[in-house]
């Protein structure tokens, strides 16, 4: 079995490592790699897994709504989502699915927060993707507009214009979806954090905890950083992948290992 995850840039990715874990835990001959895709090599990638060099692939920025036409079909999450970020076999058909709606709302389940009034920062393939999983009312905003209000009318939420200084007062939790913050803008910050006592979740795992989430420890607040919906996101791609449920808390454990050495 050949695995890998797509992407551009990749080399920060950990999937590899966490993948192969579960692999040789749960006593499976296989690999799983990393490919760094150009734009213009997307439908020759694709075509590797149709030749069955690949048996399935994980897909992150910027490939998530790219990928779609070259599918056969998509699960429903992923079609209402628009958005995929696992490619598996079903027999002979190659299916999309997406997995991080459900990574995430498992994970923010774990924290034991109401979740009343949600904004989401951000409205690319991973938004699109947490959006119609979670419970209560969403407010989206992305720094163009025009994206955050499509998102809006498609997964039936709201948008607000784009401002790094918002109003939080009505959000019990603000959730980052986009990539600020990681490398190279490390000290970079989504918005600033006024006003609020909401739960701030940054679905950036690497490097954890982000400016974001050590100004808001800072400022007496709960927090909820990527690796746990990293894990749960990619145990469901496994069990497509293998048929086989991973060991979580030994994923777990592996990735925060790794962060906390690198």
């Amino acid at each position: 079995m050949h695995f890998a995850v797509i992407g551009h840039p990749i080399a920060h990715s950990l999937s590899p490592m966490l993948h192969e874990t579960w692999l040789k835990a749960a006593g499976l001959f296989g690999c799983y790699t990393m490919v760094d895709v150009e734009a213009d090599a997307l439908e020759s990638l694709v075509m590797r897994l149709r030749n069955r060099q690949l048996d399935g692939i994980n897909v992150t920025i910027p490939y998530k709504t790219a990928i779609i036409p070259f599918l056969d079909r998509l699960e429903p999450a992923a079609a209402r989502a628009g958005a995929v970020n696992t490619v598996y076999w079903d027999g002979e058909e190659l299916v999309g699915a997406n997995t991080d709606g459900i990574g995430f709302a498992r994970a923010l389940a774990t924290q034991g927060t109401t979740t009343t009034n949600l904004l989401v920062i951000g409205a690319g393939g991973a938004a699109r993707g947490i959006i119609p999983a979670l419970s209560g009312r969403v407010t989206v905003m992305n720094r163009t507009d025009a994206t955050a209000q499509q998102v809006a009318t498609e997964l039936g939420c709201n948008s607000i214009p784009w401002s790094t200084v918002v109003d939080l007062t009505p959000y019990d939790v603000v959730i980052n979806t986009t990539s600020v913050g990681m490398a190279p803008n490390l000290e970079a910050m989504p918005i600033e954090l006024t006003e609020t006592t909401a739960l701030i979740c940054d679905i950036i795992y690497r490097p954890t905890p982000t400016r974001l989430l050590r100004e808001a420890t800072a400022s007496g607040l709960a927090t909820l950083d990527g690796v746990l919906m990293f894990v749960l996101q990619a145990a469901e791609a496994f069990e497509r992948f293998t048929g086989q449920k991973p060991d979580l808390a030994l994923g777990e454990q592996v990735i925060r290992k790794q962060l906390e050495e690198s």
